[in-house]
């Protein structure tokens, strides 16, 4: 199970319901995400981080049909983002049987909305002065998630996700 903590932007945007955050307590912080909506070139998108490691994942021009659908989509993508980082099969292979059910709950971490603020200023520098058209959203998500944090103490969130599953063996 995946606990996604949605920002109130998110909340006002998705029609699942809301659960109380303290009856995921239990839940392995390497399934549990915070999720916030940005505009990009005046389109919605959605940021995706993880709460134990910082890996991160950005959707661009999310429309109303892919809010609807707003689990699959997440699966969906970070399939695509595993297998763009090259993450190991078997890793990948857990974390998306962990997204068959997302459960959408209130933030819980002021350092994650932080880590996700300058996830933002990233995209935006990635982003600036290009045409909706001409961003290259694999490039932008491959360079946020190999790229350090100071909230991680200068790790990068790729590298803190595979030596997760490294340490966990």
């Amino acid at each position: 199970m995946f606990v996604v903590g949605a920002t109130k932007k998110l909340q006002n945007e998705i029609s699942k319901p809301i659960a109380d955050v303290e009856d995921y307590q239990d839940v392995p912080e390497i399934y549990q995400w915070h999720a916030n909506i940005i505009t990009i070139n005046r389109r919605k998108c959605l940021v995706l981080m993880n709460n134990q490691t910082g890996l991160n994942l950005t959707l661009f021009g999310l429309r109303k049909q892919q809010f609807k659908n707003l689990d699959d989509v997440i699966k969906g993508s970070l399939n695509q983002l595993f297998q763009v980082l090259e993450v190991e099969q078997s890793v990948r292979d857990q974390m998306l049987e962990a997204a068959d059910e997302i459960v959408y709950t209130k933030t819980k971490s002021r350092r994650l909305l932080g880590m996700m603020n300058d996830l933002k200023l990233m995209i935006e520098s990635h982003t600036k002065g290009r045409e909706y058209e001409d961003i290259d959203a694999v490039h932008v998500n491959k360079e946020n998630n190999n790229n350090p944090y100071s909230a991680l103490e200068h790790h990068f969130p790729h590298k803190e996700f595979v030596k997760y599953f490294e340490d966990e063996k």
